[in-house]
């Protein structure tokens, strides 16, 4: 690839960490993935690579940490150790090159000893048991924050409510594992919600000519993993309890009073206490690990789970902790991705879609094709480069793939001697009805420039009305693209100006649907400044980014008369993200909605965070070792005084906490850089406790 100019690069990285934080919402937030994993990875070393090459890397890249976003109808849950992703190998030749990174840091010729297992295409999920019973249950969420559904996790059968079994337990020990649906009972689950939908539409018709609220209609699943996702973020818990979900145990977060040698120690534990674990298959070496790999793959749809790969180990406990992270992934540990199933069905035409911030994405449409039991009909081409780099056209027989076993995609065209259509171009126009702006092109990207786009209207609506932002039940997907076309609802600020007499007249509205829409909304007004922050679509600007802005400036108007330079520095705020506030509020337009919603609704303050101690306000604390207090009670405690609780020592370590048969890692690298050692005792005096 040709070398780029430093403003090149640039540019590049900017519409990389873009898309790939669009990515990580879709996926994270609301397990609606738009391309498969093969895609994103692409996408996540090409900007590992540029930031590497030209200096480029910032805090709040995407390539800086765990992807991932916490939903807000559950109670957050901190990990004690964070629950990392681990990096993947998409061929031999990166499995070996794994293989031989890990030689080079262990400083050895010798073969290294691996355990390889099933990776699980589910939801990752943690279970917290405290002498031996279930204490908490969470989902991963971005890692170091995660989503407490203990009630929910508890339904799932194969969870054990107690440690079994009459030998030994740890006092504290956090289980990790993978929560699935089983392929053979999808179908059927989808076929039950198709029913309970359409004895649901004969009981809306007599709702709706009594005046009263039509009942939502059930969602269907897209696949095994969507189903697993949906079924453990329900809030009534018996509803969970109705689904067939598993629970496979993988791995130990953390162990208090018991130490393991290696991955089978942990998998006879995982026994005895009676999880549900696939057994470790052990490897000499990396030649076995790709035998028996491949000889996972060959099974893969015999087994009732859906896998998209094999997770290879280093089998040592003690090897796993010399070779330690990185930033974002263990190095001992690789995932081995199996090919994606393909298909090929016919493209009957190419749409684009205006998304809420105005970028173009060109659509295939397909004659419907399954792909392991699901139907697929639409795959996205991300943009018009890859549209004609793969030459697709309408009329044309494709070569179409779940890659991960999740998002469609086109992989190639099947060559044909017959007449082709035309090539596809984008539109010089906004597509979407009663725009039609002039397209820009921004990189590879096509946009709309109109900021009243009706599809971006309609987008930045949706995700207003959202959970994670105002909470407005009753205003749906449809509910939003009725009011738009009946120009009641221009902007968001539009919202909180409805009237009962709009509504009523319009199809679906009587005194008591309106009423109930109207009341909804009052009700919403109160909000907190991160999610009014997070209801705005700002650029780069998500729920993490959104706590963070909020906690900094407390006010709207302290965050809309920031400076470049206040924003700099911000924890997680880099130049483009500064950037992208700045043209926000800076937009007359933009600024005019943001204006009257503020004239509208009732913002909370943001409460100090507490700074009672100054031995602790700004430090940064590392622990290790075994602890006569709970970790998350003494991590608790030093964030409320101000501190930092990391999982890692580094430069900027000011103390590690050593207990009980401490690290030797940790403490070797403490020692290295002169970062101060202290016990717990010495801790507790410091904290108070």
């Amino acid at each position: 690839m040709a070398r780029l100019t430093k403003k090149q690069a640039r540019a590049e990285v900017s519409r990389l960490r873009e898309e790939i934080r669009r990515h990580d919402h879709l996926y994270y937030a609301e397990s609606n993935p738009e391309i498969p994993d093969a895609d994103y990875d692409k996408l996540m070393r090409r900007l590992g690579e540029l930031e590497q090459d030209y200096g480029l890397a910032v805090p709040d890249s995407p390539s800086q940490r765990v992807a991932g976003e916490v939903a807000e109808q559950f109670n957050p849950f901190s990990h004690v150790i964070p629950m990392m992703s681990i990096d993947n190998a998409v061929d031999e030749q990166e499995t070996r090159e794994f293989d031989q990174r890990i030689k080079r840091f262990l400083k050895t010729e010798e073969e290294v000893e691996y355990v390889l297992q099933p990776k699980f295409d589910g939801v990752s999920a943690s279970l917290t048991y405290a002498e031996g019973e279930l204490l908490h249950g969470a989902t991963r969420g971005d890692g170091k924050t995660g989503e407490e559904i203990t009630a929910n996790l508890k339904t799932v059968r194969s969870v054990p409510l107690a440690l079994s079994g009459r030998g030994r337990k740890p006092k504290r020990v956090e289980i990790r594992g993978e929560v699935v649906f089983p392929k053979s009972l999808f179908a059927k689950l989808n076929e039950e919600l198709e029913k309970l939908n359409k004895e649901l539409e004969k009981e809306n018709e007599t709702l709706l000519k009594e005046g009263k609220k039509a009942k939502t209609p059930r969602m269907l699943f897209k696949n095994p993993r969507n189903a697993a996702s949906g079924s453990l973020r329900q809030l009534d818990s018996s509803v969970t309890a109705r689904r067939p979900l598993h629970f496979y145990a993988w791995g130990v977060g953390g162990c208090e009073g018991m130490n393991f040698k290696d991955e089978f120690e942990i998998y006879e534990a995982f026994r005895k206490w009676g999880f549900v674990a696939e057994e470790p298959r052990g490897c000499l070496g990396i030649d076995q690990a790709i035998e028996y790999a491949r000889e996972l793959e060959r099974k893969r749809d015999s087994i009732d789970y859906e896998i998209d790969g094999a997770v290879l180990k280093v089998k040592s406990r003690r090897l796993q902790e010399i070779l330690g992270e990185t930033a974002k992934y263990p190095r001992w540990s690789v995932a081995v991705k199996f090919s994606p199933k393909q298909v090929t069905t016919k493209v009957r035409d190419i749409t684009v879609q205006v998304g809420r911030t105005g970028h173009l994405t060109p659509v295939a449409e397909l004659e419907p094709v399954k792909i392991s039991g699901i139907e697929i009909k639409r795959a996205s081409l991300h943009t018009e480069d890859t549209v004609r780099e793969k030459d697709v056209r309408v009329g044309d027989t494709v070569v179409v793939q779940r890659a991960g076993d999740v998002i469609p995609e086109v992989v190639e065209v099947v060559p044909s001697r017959g007449r082709r259509g035309k090539p596809f171009s984008m539109p010089k126009d906004c597509p979407s009805p009663n725009c039609e702006t002039p397209v820009e092109r921004e990189g590879s990207f096509h946009l709309c420039p109109n900021v009243s786009c009706p599809a971006q209207i309609r987008g930045r609506i949706s995700l207003f009305v959202s959970r994670n932002a105002f909470d407005i039940e009753g205003l749906g997907g449809k509910r939003v693209e009725q009011l738009i076309s009946e120009g009641i609802l221009r902007n968001m600020a539009d919202i909180f100006t409805l009237k009962k007499e709009q509504l009523l007249g319009l199809e679906g509205f009587a005194e008591k649907s309106a009423d109930k829409l109207i009341e909804e909304i009052e009700k919403s007004r109160d909000i907190s400044f991160e999610r009014f922050i997070n209801s705005l679509s700002i650029k780069h600007v998500g729920t993490r980014i959104a706590q963070t802005l909020a906690r900094e400036f407390k006010t709207p108007e302290n965050l809309m008369g920031a400076t470049t330079e206040d924003l700099l520095q911000v924890e997680g705020v880099g130049e483009e993200l500064a950037q992208s506030i700045l043209r926000f509020f800076e937009d007359p337009e933009r600024k005019s909605v943001v204006e009257a919603l503020l004239s509208q609704v009732r913002i909370e303050e943001e409460p100090e965070p507490s700074r009672e101690n100054e031995k602790i306000a700004g430090k940064t604390f590392v622990l290790t070792g075994t602890l006569s207090v709970p970790r998350e009670q003494i991590k608790s405690e030093i964030e409320r005084l101000g501190g930092k609780a990391l999982n890692s020592v580094s430069g900027k370590t000011d103390f590690l906490v050593s207990g009980a048969n401490p690290g030797t890692a940790k403490l070797q690298k403490a020692r290295e850089l002169g970062t101060d050692i202290i016990t717990e005792e010495q801790l507790k005096s410091l904290i108070g406790l």
